[in-house]
């Protein structure tokens, strides 16, 4: 059995469940059912109040997804339900363990775990503060008046400086001038009509930018009109589509980087990797694995190409077989709930985590050999202006951050006075 089949047979076998052999072809739909069925199971278990079998279950689920912040939580949650604080200690310091960060003066328990064993209540909220400890200094390089944009994506244009950024809710891409940090230009999507813009990517050999075209439901559309998805070639100056790139089968492309004019894409709905060797070539599928759920930034380097994936983690694409192999986290961090990944030439990985608490601009360490992680490392974080930060590029040894989407306030029911304008932050790297 593969490594993946035999975690599903022990999370499995953890929850008390039985199940048929796994195919290693269909392993992948497998490792998503088995993760839904497990919280379901917690959910029903936990409805009847039978916490144990709550409890199991929600371990095998964790086991899947080692550091998932949901199911960090869920242990607390179904601790306090039961009353038993010394679970519910054990629960924090795994939140500690993997990383993350929680309140304990929220705690309604506070009083009894610290009567419990206040030591240990001690230690847990020292290790929670050093999770959380400021990292990295920024400084605001640009906000332009785009707060009903919904800007998703960031390009940074080493030579001039030029920030170009690709909106969602009103089907823009948009430059904004060194020299005019608070105002922003339209630089396509008037003329020629575009979709959402999900990730942008500047090919300097060829004087391109790369924009990932789809739709989502908050995608504003003509009556009648239907919106595909599509890697854009646009010219770098003018903003003129040189060429639209699909392929069959693609659902939303997501992201999109470049390399020595090379262009490799995610395909952030369709389990899928593309890339497309130069402009005038054909855009291709380079990988596909049924394990893929939701792929986001994409980065070349190392002699492979690194994926983060929303729901797993960090993939790495052997560039001979292009198989895909899902790097273990390294000890003492979760690799739950990444976007944004870059790399810098020297190999370094960058990746922006929005999905679990702190959040902020991580480097991805490797041992010596590039074989395993070793370390999660805060760039930057515990920055008051940090609230949903997706993308990070690189330009000039910075690092350039868009800090907050703001997602949840484009909802229908959204308060829509609470929206700030983009801000685009920069820090050297360390």
């Amino acid at each position: 059995m593969t490594h993946f089949s035999l975690l599903l047979a022990a999370a499995l076998c953890a929850a008390g469940l039985t199940a048929a052999p796994v195919a290693a072809q269909d392993e992948g739909a497998n490792l998503r059912d088995a993760s839904l069925a497990l919280r379901a199971q917690v959910r029903a278990a936990a409805g009847i109040e039978d916490w144990e079998s709550a409890r199991r279950a929600n371990a095998a689920a964790l086991a899947l997804q080692p550091g998932h912040p949901g199911l960090l939580n869920n242990q607390l949650v179904l601790a306090r339900l039961s009353g038993d604080q010394t679970a519910m200690l054990g629960a924090l310091e795994a939140m500690a363990d993997h990383g993350l960060t929680f309140d304990l003066s929220g705690l309604a328990e506070l009083d009894a775990l610290l009567e419990l064993d206040a030591d240990r209540v001690a230690a847990i909220e020292s290790r929670l503060a050093v999770n959380a400890a400021p990292a990295g200094e920024a400084r605001l390089v640009a906000e332009p008046p785009l707060r009903d944009a919904l800007i998703e994506a960031l390009a940074v244009d080493g030579e001039t400086e030029r920030l170009y950024l690709g909106s969602v809710a009103d089907r823009r891409i948009y430059r904004v001038e060194p020299f005019e940090p608070e105002t922003a230009e339209v630089f396509a999507g008037e003329a020629q009509p575009v979709g959402s813009i999900f990730g942008l990517a500047i090919d300097r050999r060829n004087g391109l930018l790369y924009a990932a075209e789809g739709a989502v439901d908050i995608t504003p559309r003509e009556a009648g009109e239907e919106i595909g998805t599509a890697l854009l070639a646009l010219d770098l100056e003018t903003g003129e589509i040189v060429r639209r790139h699909t392929i069959d089968g693609a659902v939303r492309i997501g992201d999109v980087t470049v390399r020595d004019g090379v262009v490799y894409a995610s395909d952030a709905e369709g389990g899928r990797i593309y890339r497309l060797n130069g402009p005038r070539e054909t855009l291709e599928l380079y990988a596909e694995d049924d394990r893929f759920v939701s792929l986001q930034g994409l980065a070349p380097a190392r002699g492979a190409l690194f994926v983060a994936d929303y729901t797993w983690g960090v993939w790495r694409i052997d560039p001979i077989t292009r198989n895909a192999a899902l790097l273990a986290p390294p000890q003492g961090a979760s690799l739950i709930g990444l976007d944004g990944l870059t790399a810098d030439r020297t190999g370094r990985l960058f990746v922006v985590r929005n999905g679990a608490a702190p959040v902020g601009l991580f480097e991805l360490e490797f041992d010596r050999f590039g074989a395993e992680l070793t370390a999660l490392t805060p760039v930057l974080r515990a920055d008051s202006r940090l609230g949903e930060p997706t993308t990070v590029r690189i330009a000039d040894g910075r690092a350039f951050v868009l800090n907050d989407a703001q997602w949840a306030l484009f909802e229908p029911d959204a308060d829509f006075g609470a929206r700030t304008d983009p801000q685009i932050l920069s820090l050297p790297l360390p």
